[in-house]
């Protein structure tokens, strides 16, 4: 028996178009996966960024004397598109220093240790850092409020 056209019912043709809609869905979620994964890890990079930017800056503050002796809130600086605020530094801890041999009149030395905390903001994708550092620094008795 031959079969006429009028006795085809199209089977083939409906699953041939159920397997395409299938793999374009397929296709669509992959590229929304990967664009999703690339957008976090570009945060992340960014946060990182930002975090480092933040480090530097508390560094740089506390490799100067002046911050020692004279505890104040710094300026805020915008490096690279980030905005850097950092605190007043807080003494949390003092005592004399132990074999300490050269004592000047009633100078003595002190061990002090410190908090800087300071915060940062990317101006333009908003990603925000804000770090606590430790210090601990030497110095002449009577810097630590």
């Amino acid at each position: 028996m031959h079969s006429t056209p009028f006795h085809q019912r199209g089977a083939t043709l409906l699953v041939s178009l159920i397997m395409l809609v299938v793999l374009t869905l397929f296709a669509v979620t992959g590229f929304n996966l990967s664009s999703v994964n690339l957008k976090i890890a570009g945060n992340f990079q960014q946060q990182r960024y930002v975090e480092s930017v933040v480090q530097q800056e508390i560094d740089r503050v506390v490799s100067t004397s002046t911050v020692f002796n004279t505890p104040a809130a710094q300026p805020t600086v915008t490096i690279d598109g980030v905005t850097v605020s950092i605190a007043a530094p807080a003494c949390n801890y003092f005592a004399t220093a132990t074999g300490y041999t050269k004592i000047v009149g009633s100078l003595v030395p002190e061990d002090t240790e410190w908090d800087f905390r300071a915060t940062g903001t990317d101006t333009l994708g908003g990603a925000t850092a804000a770090i606590t550092q430790g210090v601990r620094v030497r110095l002449l008795a009577g810097y630590c409020p």
